[in-house]
């Protein structure tokens, strides 16, 4: 008789590496976190509210038109994250016109 491995599991069908990087993310009550080595939880953002916090960080009061890396150290400094934030910041820091 074979035995069936993790019967009753939902998640047999997703890759290895997509259910390693799923168990980063912690739900707590509404509300997506991401899991930092520390242990740190950053508050994981969507695109609205990201490209709103990319303006501010990069133009706004403070903002001193900072380069991509440095504003993707800033972000996860102040506690947010997403999965493609590189790639905004890059994509925010070519698209501006004053820099």
């Amino acid at each position: 008789m074979k035995l069936q491995k993790d019967a009753g599991r939902g998640d047999m069908g997703a890759p290895k590496r997509i259910r390693y990087k799923a168990m980063r993310y912690v739900l707590i009550g509404d509300d997506m976190f991401y899991r930092m080595l520390e242990g740190l939880l950053l508050n994981c953002l969507g695109p609205v509210e990201s490209n709103r916090l990319l303006h501010e960080v990069h133009e706004g009061t403070c903002g001193t038109h900072q380069s991509a890396h440095k504003m993707k150290w800033l972000i996860r400094r102040s506690g947010y994250y997403w999965p493609t934030m590189l790639e905004d910041c890059f994509k925010y820091y070519k698209g501006c016109q004053a820099c």
